[in-house]
Formats: C-alpha cells, structure tokens, sequence
C-alpha cells in the first residue's frame, strides 16, 4: 500500500543531490589520529582505503541492481539502540551479501547493518559471558525496504546480536573479518577454520566417505606432515592419503602410486 501521509521536516530523508562524498574521512573518522582507540583488531592500520574501496563496490553492487545509492546520514548519529534491538551484522564484502542484506532490509528495516572496515567495530569484553567478547559498532550502512541504505553512526555504539562476514580463506577481507567474529558472545555464520575445513576438499571428502558412508571421486592425495585432522581410522573408501615426510628424494614414490 502506498500512504499518503507526506514526512514531516525532522523526518525528510535528504536527496542525492543534497548528499556530499566527504572523502576517506567520512569513512573512517579519526584515521589520521595517531593513537589507536581501544578494542582495535591486531593488524588494522587505520588505513581508510578499506573502507573507501569497499564503499565503491557497494554503490557499484546497489547501481548495477537499479537500486538508489546510499545516503551519508553519519553526521547526525542514531540514538536508542538497547541490548534487545536486533541488529544482523555483516563483515567484509558487501557484494557477496548484498541478496541478503536487500532481503533482511524489507523484512526487517533498519536490522541489517553492513560494516566494511574494521574501524568501524570495536570488541569489548562482554558482560554476560566471561571469556568472551561482545561486537559493537560505531558506524554501518544499514539497509531499509526497497533496497535504500544509508551510512549511519551510532551513539553509544550499537551491540550486534548476530555476525557473519567474509570469512572466506585467501580472501584480502579475511583476517579482519575472523579476528571480529572470534570467541563473540552472540552466534555467528562461522569462523575461519570452520571455513578452512569446509574448503578442504581432501577433509571433506574423508568425511563424507568415512563417516557417512557416501561414495566420492577415487582420491589420490599426498599430504606433508602429519595432517592431525585426518586421522587414520576409520579408512574411507575410495581415498588414498599417502604422507611424505619430505617432499624432495621421494619422485619413485609419488610415481609408484
């Protein structure tokens, strides 16, 4: 249904046209400053071309879908959001969850918040959970009904209930992304070695033979090491593992198999 009512003053969204790029700094606030803020990840620089580039993605994701381009709506920073708020937070790329965050948009406006540099977020420790951590973010784009999105900041900052990202192996998002999502005290979609056994396709394949009995492609494979997360029983059908100890000097095994 379509309303009638027109918005009023305080509640009138301002139009592309009225919206201005303010650069790497509207990004990441305080990037230049010298003194890292506490809660930072390890091996963040505060380097805004992570969220500049990604930002670029994202309008260039929203474009290619007819979608409106995010609106700057950090310089007036949103207020209110309790423990009990939902708020869906996802790391890293935006284009690899852009279907999600359209759809979470429509069916819950204003949940689902994007966070595309690690100095967006902070960890601190949590408060229902000793020995884990609790997620909050100090900006995101979060996204509404119709697939508008805007970047908004948060103060305090706004406690994710939920977190998943780019967790991806190889992935340039990675590191950060996992160094958020570890040991939360709120669930997550996975976590890197979650992410690293899944991709394995030697572990995956073992599992699926000798653990649940399905057939998989006959499978040679030689492995360095022990290989701890392959253990030797049971045997799974179909896959050969042979260890090498070290990999020069052994060319007549490797033919022989």
């Amino acid at each position: 249904q379509l309303s009638t009512a027109q918005p009023s003053p305080e509640e009138r969204v301002p139009s592309p046209e009225e919206q201005e790029w303010a650069g790497p700094e509207a990004l990441c606030p305080g990037w230049l400053e010298d003194e890292a803020p506490d809660g930072e990840v390890p091996g963040d620089s505060g380097d805004p071309e992570c969220a500049t580039h990604a930002y670029e993605r994202l309008q260039s994701a929203l474009c290619q879908e007819g979608l409106p381009p995010t609106l700057d709506c950090s310089a007036e920073p949103r207020t209110g959001f309790g423990p009990l708020d939902v708020t869906v937070c996802i790391l890293g790329c935006p284009t690899a969850f852009l279907p999600v965050l359209l759809e979470g948009g429509t069916r819950c406006p204003g949940a689902m918040v994007l966070c595309l540099s690690p100095t967006w977020a902070s960890r601190v420790p949590s408060e229902t959970s000793p020995g884990s951590w609790s997620l909050l973010l100090s900006r995101g784009v979060s996204f509404k009904v119709g697939g508008h999105s805007a970047l908004e900041s948060f103060v305090p900052p706004r406690r994710a209930n939920y977190v998943t990202g780019t967790l991806a192996p190889g992935d340039p998002e990675g590191g950060w992304v996992g160094e958020l999502v570890r040991d939360l005290d709120c669930p997550t979609g996975g976590s890197v070695p979650l992410a690293q056994r899944l991709e394995d396709a030697l572990v995956t394949r073992w599992v699926l033979a000798a653990r649940a009995k399905l057939p998989v492609p006959p499978t040679l494979a030689f492995v360095l090491g022990a290989r701890g997360d392959l253990p030797a029983e049971p045997a799974a059908p179909g896959v050969r593992l042979v260890r090498l100890e070290d990999p020069q000097g052994q060319q007549s095994l490797v033919q022989e198999e």
